[in-house]
């Protein structure tokens, strides 16, 4: 019981919320100006000091007596406001704790005691990957992988309840509004493989290189790659530097509301060995499926990658974490990610225990099924992060459209036309049984509840509305408007994992847009790589709704600053409107969550076209079509924790799931 405790108490040092945090960074604020107010001395110093000095300096302190008086009542009044909110934050995280710790207790006493060995195993779309570099690496599938052998310096334990823990670091301490210390003190090792045979710890050295790399963004070669996604949120940090091996310390250039969520929370923000940096060089460009160059310090180790088959991970016996009972992290053998990107083959593999979670795509009418058949088997539901989103074709005007006659894009009618065109509700059904509600857009799609655009405003939005008849008709008159010609093709990618996945979904979609605009719309069936090389060129001609990336953040300030600015590295396409880029810029620098949310609420008005002060001329270049319920299913030898069926990046919280291998259903 005592390790228990000691274990919930390390927890409770190692975890903050984020108002906490900035609350905390406020609180160091005003006590620094207070100090500066009422002065501080050495009293060696002033018997030193001539008597003449001394009375000069006892005159000059009789008259600042009554500013220091009342800068003290200015401080004392701040540090009782503080104190009260700080026992107010204590007593909801003591009793939270204790209701934690009671849980905690009951399982141990009731729960068999965990057990190491076993292969942890998922269904994956293996092919959907880009780079096993984890500074390049941004498709979904390849960020859950990494989460199982790659390290943070600190992160999210509960994104969506915005509470952050200690990982590499521990959580910073923030003397002022502008600075953030981290201490590598949690016993960080890299692992014991090339290029860092025999493992060694992580230092506050290697923390300065990885920066270097993220704010460099060039190649091995020395040239500029758009492909480190990551730049311009890393870029925000001012300066940074190891004081010593334990201590790093990063300063942004004002306050920030975004930097931690932003740039230090954020996927791919991993951190990797400064020898692999050095070693692996333009290979983790080139060498897309070599998952043997991947140098890090998580609780498994990559071994085997093949797109066909999956891949394939071992413990770490070096790892340096500990679970809940005191013993060695991680406690599976190894993790297996197979192959299987359609809901039957999930289905299948799943009843035969070929995998031991089953996830997406089921759709929640198989798991359903699925519970009909074994009712003792737990299931959770959540929103699926990955939003479904129609992209519009680049907002580049050198390019000159899929038919070589001209970029209609930059006629923000048409552009308009193709986001109308889009039925949500039969998509919804087609693709999710129902199971989905729409999404104003992928920043705050409708799980994010503060931020987004309430569900009955947005369901008055064209394109959103269950009208269909009123949004064909204004679909058509703004293509009319716009001078399009309709003789003209106009051919949009759709992704070869969406058909493959909701096979007959490319034909549904294509007889949605020929009846919305009246034109010939052709969907060419293309992988993500593809679409990726066409963002990176300026060429894109427009993506059908498909996945994007769940959000890094709920709180959708940093992702503006990344997509809607110019030269952002996420605006890919090619977005330019200055009054959007002002109140982005206003955001950045509020900490005010509210003040911010109304922000973000203005700009989603602006970018969904419906505000009425800006027109059309400032519509996204992406908009939002659903987000759909994610049901889960697993087999009672599988013990994980609620925070692993998060709406996305929760793979890491799987570092302390186990697997009964005494439970008479472990698979022999």
């Amino acid at each position: 019981m005592s390790n228990e405790r000691n274990y919930w108490q390390r927890m409770r040092r190692s975890r903050m919320s984020r108002r906490a945090l900035l609350r905390a960074s406020g609180r160091a604020g005003v006590g620094a100006a207070g100090l500066a107010l009422v002065g501080c001395g050495d009293d060696d110093d002033d018997d030193a000091q001539p008597s003449t000095t001394r009375t000069a300096s006892q005159q000059q302190q009789q008259q600042d007596q009554p500013a220091q008086q009342t800068a003290m009542q200015q401080q004392q009044q701040q540090t009782d406001a503080d104190q009260q909110a700080q026992q107010a934050d204590q007593q909801q995280q003591t009793v939270a704790e204790q209701q934690q710790e009671q849980q905690q207790t009951v399982a141990q006493q009731t729960g068999p005691a965990r057990t190491h060995g076993g292969t942890l195993r998922f269904s994956t779309p293996a092919a959907t990957h880009d780079f096993f570099d984890p500074h390049r690496g941004v498709f979904g599938p390849t960020q859950y992988w990494m989460g199982f052998y790659m390290n943070y310096m600190i992160r999210w334990a509960n994104k969506e309840a915005g509470i952050m823990e200690a990982d590499i670091t521990s959580l910073p301490e923030t003397p002022d509004g502008q600075t953030y210390i981290f201490n590598v003190d949690q016993g960080a090792r890299f692992w014991d493989q090339y290029p860092t045979e025999g493992g060694r710890d992580v230092t506050a050295s290697d923390i300065v290189i990885n920066f270097d790399r993220q704010i460099a963004a060039l190649d091995a070669d020395g040239n500029p790659d758009a492909r480190f996604r990551g730049q311009d949120a890393f870029r925000k940090t001012s300066s940074y530097e190891a004081t010593d091996e334990q201590t790093f310390i990063a300063k942004t250039g004002g306050p920030d509301a975004t930097y931690l969520g932003g740039t230090i929370l954020r996927p791919f923000s991993w951190l990797t060995s400064p020898e692999a940096i050095q070693e692996f060089g333009s290979r983790w460009r080139d060498e897309t499926a070599n998952v043997e160059l991947s140098s890090g310090t998580g609780p498994f180790i990559p071994q085997t990658y093949d797109p066909d088959i999956g891949i394939f991970l071992e413990r770490n016996n070096g790892y340096w974490k500990n679970g809940p009972d005191g013993g060695q992290l991680p406690y599976p053998d190894a993790v297996e990610f197979i192959n299987l990107t359609d809901a039957t083959a999930v289905d299948a593999a799943y009843r035969a225990k070929g995998i031991d979670i089953g996830g997406f795509p089921l759709s929640s009418v198989q798991v359903e099924e699925l519970t009909g058949d074994f009712p003792d088997h737990e299931t959770a539901e959540g929103a699926f992060g990955f939003t479904i989103v129609t992209v519009m074709g680049t907002y580049e005007p050198g390019w000159e459209g899929s038919d070589g006659l001209g970029n209609p894009y930059l006629d923000r009618r048409f552009a308009y036309a193709m986001q109308v065109a889009v039925d949500r509700d039969l998509l919804i059904d087609a693709v999710y049984l129902g199971a989905a509600k729409p999404s104003a857009t992928h920043f705050c799609p409708w799980f994010s509840t503060y931020w987004t655009v309430p569900p009955e405003e947005l369901r008055t939005v064209p394109g959103f509305r269950i009208d269909r008849d009123a949004d064909i008709a204004l679909c058509r008159e703004l293509i009319a408007a716009s001078g399009f010609d309709t003789d003209r093709t106009v051919t949009i990618y759709i992704p070869d994992l969406w058909e493959n996945t909701y096979p007959g979904i490319s034909e549904t979609t294509r007889n949605m847009y020929r009846e919305a605009t009246g034109i010939n719309v052709e969907l060419d069936i293309q992988p993500y790589t593809v679409m990726q090389d066409r963002y990176d060129n300026k060429t894109f001609p427009g993506r059908a709704p498909t996945w994007t990336n769940p959000p890094a953040d709920l709180d959708p300030t940093a992702q503006f600053t990344l997509s809607l600015k110019v030269g952002g590295a996420s605006n890919l396409t090619q977005y330019n409107y200055p009054a959007v880029e002002e109140i982005v810029d206003e955001m950045t620098v509020t900490l005010d969550a509210e003040q911010r949310r109304d922000m973000a609420l203005q700009v989603q008005r602006i970018g969904l076209g419906v505000d009425p002060d800006h027109g059309l001329e400032g519509i996204f270049g992406w908009f939002g079509v659903m987000n759909g319920v994610a049901p889960q299913i697993w087999w009672p030898y599988v013990n994980r924790d609620d925070n692993t069926w998060q709406f996305a990046h929760d793979s890491h919280n799987h570092d302390d799931t186990w697997l009964d291998t005494t439970h008479p259903e472990f698979p022999a």
